[in-house]
């Protein structure tokens, strides 16, 4: 039995091929830290610091409000590192209670005169049906 003849032009292919392929695999590769060790992020979470507990921002910018609690700060964000843009500080804003429901569960912050985002206790796994009806009305 003969051994069948090599085939001509398959190397140029492959290293043509390799070459074409080599900066899509750079660009999959994870993101490597800047220089002070901090890794870039796609977008900065909603993160909001009051009465010492975090409280995690959803949606929802609609819900109904009570009394005023004072102040809660919004976490400092930087989603770019390295591109000579600081990001945003710390921002402080007003914290409202919502009715019938503890502030320990979840809280509303003002972002806008008459716009108030609902965020929730980071330690909340599941949303209570008191914080359920005011998130499900119409």
């Amino acid at each position: 039995m003969k051994a069948p003849p090599p085939r001509a032009g398959r190397g140029p292919a492959w290293a043509l091929l390799a070459t074409a392929l080599a900066p899509l695999s750079v660009a999959c590769a994870p993101a490597s830290p800047d220089d002070d060790g901090a890794r870039p992020e796609a977008s900065c979470a909603y993160v909001v610091e009051y009465d010492s507990r975090s409280y995690l921002g959803r949606e929802e910018t609609d819900v109904p409000v009570a009394e005023s609690l004072g102040t809660a700060t919004r976490a400092a964000c930087d989603d770019t590192p390295g591109d000579g843009d600081d990001g945003e500080g710390p921002a402080p804003m007003t914290a409202f209670a919502l009715p019938g429901v503890d502030p320990a569960v979840a809280i509303a912050v003002a972002e806008d005169p008459g716009e108030y985002r609902l965020v929730v206790a980071d330690t909340v796994e599941e949303l209570p049906p008191e914080l359920r009806k005011l998130t499900d009305r119409s």
